[in-house]
């Protein structure tokens, strides 16, 4: 099950990159876009698009599923 785990290494590092890559790039289209919302009920001083670093992490909660309806709504 090890020996798998180190072959299939290289495709996982590979995934990962692109996810990285794609979360990266919808993050600077997101502070370009949603930069300057208001603050509400879904799009809070911890979960919304005015910096780098906030846009990737709230992008990363949203792909895991974490408030995504209601970001979305809130966006929109």
């Amino acid at each position: 099950m090890l020996k798998t785990l180190y072959m299939s290494l290289g495709n996982i590092l590979t995934t990962g990159c692109l996810l990285v890559l794609i979360i990266f790039t919808f993050s600077i289209a997101g502070m370009n876009m949603f930069g300057q919302l208001k603050e509400g009920n879904f799009i809070t001083k911890n979960n919304n698009f005015k910096s780098f670093y906030i846009s990737m992490m709230t992008l990363w909660g949203a792909s895991t599923g974490e408030n995504w309806n209601g970001m979305l709504h809130e966006c929109y």
